[in-house]
């Protein structure tokens, strides 16, 4: 495939994850830039690695064709370096050594479609959007996904707080979409392909538009005997003698706490 329109672009936008306990969650590329230097990485939950920042993990990735597209894909696993934000859910290791791990054994190199800053959730941004946005999720639901073409799955639903504000705790925004066991560390978009509208009413045609939200970490669930809790959006199915329910809501961590990971890259090339 030779993705064109944003959608299809955001098809290889993730790379499923997958540790040797066998869960499985959703990491995403975003370049990070320093100076004249593009710092290509992979991002995720820190429970998503199991909370260790040395944690063996298996990168389901796709090969590049060497003509703009793909046709083959190779899993790897490799004991990547990931390092944590200081406050929230998130962690990103360099996905430069998965790269080459790949092309040691393919001799290909790695195709693959990121995030930079320029779809970021910018304040400028955020004030022309309306508390009630249509949004996409992309990843890998209790771990489905097109196992023959190594594709994610897209989840739609809606902002169910203000996009422009955080959401009882600093740096965190709630969605209304469905979240299941996989689902951890999918990137949240607003995605409008070909038209949309802002809050002041005006339509824009002819163009699309896609915003970088945040990173999806938990989701409040309900138990079967009547208790409201938050938990983690897990990486795997498990048996367990209280029966909790989703509610098709969703935590994400908003997209401006990358900021963090953007000065640790900033700080270590600047080392001596």
């Amino acid at each position: 495939m030779k993705p064109e329109c944003l959608s299809e672009q955001l098809l290889f936008n993730t790379v499923r994850l997958e540790a040797n306990d066998g869960s499985c969650g959703t990491g995403f590329y975003f370049n990070f830039t320093v100076g004249n230097d593009v710092c290509p990485t992979i991002i995720t939950n820190k429970h998503v690695v199991n909370n260790n920042p040395d944690e063996k993990m298996t990168f389901f990735v796709h090969l590049d064709d060497g003509s703009h597209g793909t046709s083959e894909s190779f899993r790897v696993t490799y004991a990547a370096k990931w390092v944590f934000h200081p406050t929230h859910d998130l962690c990103f290791c360099f996905a430069a050594p998965v790269f080459r791990a790949v092309k040691q054994v393919t001799g290909k190199d790695v195709f693959y479609i990121a995030n930079d800053m320029s779809i970021m959730a910018t304040p400028e941004k955020l004030r022309d959007l309306r508390a009630v946005e249509s949004i996409t999720m992309v990843g890998y639901p209790i771990g489905l996904w097109d196992t023959v073409n190594n594709l994610p799955i897209f989840r739609h639903g809606y902002t169910a707080s203000h996009p422009a504000y955080d959401f009882n705790t600093p740096g965190v925004g709630l969605v209304d979409i469905a979240c299941f066991p996989g689902s951890s560390g999918s990137p949240i978009y607003i995605l409008d392909e070909g038209s949309y509208q802002d809050r002041h009413g005006s339509m824009t045609v002819g163009v699309s538009r896609i915003i970088f939200l945040g990173v999806l970490f938990a989701g409040p669930q309900y138990t079967a005997d009547g208790k409201f809790e938050i938990h983690d959006a897990p990486t795997q199915m498990v048996v367990r003698p209280q029966t909790n329910l989703m509610i098709n809501l969703g935590y994400y961590v908003r997209a401006k706490e990358l900021d963090a990971f953007q000065k640790t890259i900033e700080a270590n090339a600047h080392r001596p």
